[in-house]
């Protein structure tokens, strides 16, 4: 990849989308793969917004999304990178378990909880069980829980406002489709998908931490029969979580929280180690195993760099035998011509034919139809019959074909 000219190379690309309306999903991983300063980052971000509208976009291969995503944090795009997750119609970048573990743990080293919580929500939506990646998605949430939510969920620049709010506009379409929501890849209210993520990282229910969590996430959801019911099971709950629950706006929330089994627990530190935990334990083996995975795209994208490369030298090839074919060809005429007089003068006759039979018929019954003299067919003043016309003389005097 050093070699590579990345300006030119993105014009290159570029011209192949605008132009040609064809990418190689091969060519923008590469581009991916080399960014290096923030010009990169954005040409990579508009190329990954072409390829998903090209048929190419299916043979995208597995080491584009963990190239953009790094692209993404080594040049402080993070304002872009949870834009391009959010949009996976229009972007298809998804989080695999190294990069969810890349994102989250430089996410929250920086202190960008909102981004964080974010991108942890990606593996909600996703359903990644993956321990360390869950973990770390378990801490972001509840960091962000903790921190007041002063940082709204959305960026400014996501959020749509309606100049004229008054004005109604009325759109004619052929179908109007249902109002589903699927309460899944549909959510947009914050809460709710801050909730459903906790529920989703907390769903074993095996200690105080989780089970804690668990109550949180149903509460933020807007399930209160959920949360009355696991409050009514008599288990401890942090103390922090129930003081929340009181006060909400639900009467039997409150009464159920105000006779909860109470503990002091601080989340963030249980959190924070079981992180710590499942790092020292999994560590090792997920840097043997990103060692493997990293040997085995580059080899994936070496073989479909020389299949491409075969299939170009064929196209180049059978391109070349069809041109020198012509030019035989055309050589060929030259060199019996004269062999060959007759024969094309049989053809042109049969050509002459058949473009006449493609002219609109002249029998027509007009007498009723108005028509101009100039138009009208003539006849001999002598003989009374129609005049013939000079092609038909001159087929008459040269007589039958031979």
């Amino acid at each position: 990849f050093e070699k590579i000219r990345m300006g030119e190379y993105f014009v290159e690309l570029d011209k192949k989308f605008a132009n040609e309306y064809r990418g190689s999903a091969i060519d923008v991983d590469i581009f991916a793969n080399n960014v290096k300063s923030d010009g990169q980052a954005e040409h990579m971000e508009e190329l990954l917004f072409k390829l998903r509208r090209t048929p190419h976009t299916i043979h995208t291969p597995d080491s584009t999304h963990h190239a953009a995503v790094r692209g993404m944090l080594d040049h402080g795009e993070i304002n872009n990178l949870v834009k391009i997750l959010d949009d996976r119609m229009n972007y298809g970048i998804f989080l695999d378990e190294f990069s969810a573990i890349l994102t989250l743990d430089k996410l929250l080293e920086n202190g960008e909880n909102r981004a964080a919580a974010r991108c942890a929500s990606q593996l909600m939506l996703q359903e990644d069980e993956s321990p360390l990646p869950a973990a770390l998605g378990n801490l972001a949430c509840w960091r962000y829980f903790e921190s007041g939510r002063e940082d709204p969920w959305y960026y400014p620049e996501e959020i749509v406002v309606d100049e004229t709010p008054d004005e109604v506009i009325r759109v004619r379409v052929k179908v109007v489709p249902n109002n589903y929501e699927d309460d899944h890849f549909d959510l947009r209210d914050p809460d709710k998908i801050l909730g459903k993520t906790l529920i989703h990282f907390n769903s074993d229910n095996s200690d105080v931490t989780s089970r804690s969590l668990l109550i949180l996430g149903h509460h933020l959801y807007g399930n209160t029969t959920e949360v009355s019911r696991l409050l009514a099971e008599g288990k401890e709950v942090s103390e922090t979580i129930l003081s929340t629950l009181s006060n909400s706006d639900n009467d039997d929330v409150k009464a159920v929280a105000g006779s909860a089994k109470s503990v002091q627990v601080n989340l963030d530190e249980e959190l924070l180690k079981r992180c710590v935990q499942l790092s020292d334990s999994t560590g090792q083996t997920l840097i043997e195993k990103q060692k493997e995975t990293y040997t085995s795209w580059n080899k994936q994208r070496d073989a479909e760099l020389q299949r491409q490369y075969e299939l170009m030298q064929r196209a180049a090839r059978v391109e070349a035998i069809s041109q020198t074919k012509l030019d035989l060809e055309r050589e060929e005429q030259k060199l019996f011509f004269f062999d060959n007089l007759d024969r094309y003068e049989m053809e042109k006759e049969e050509k002459v034919v058949a473009w006449r039979k493609t002219l609109p018929s002249t029998n027509w019954n007009m007498k009723n139809f108005p028509m101009k003299a100039y138009y009208k067919k003539k006849n001999d003043a002598s003989t009374g019959e129609r005049k013939l016309a000079r092609w038909e003389v001159r087929d008459k005097k040269k007589g039958p074909p031979k």
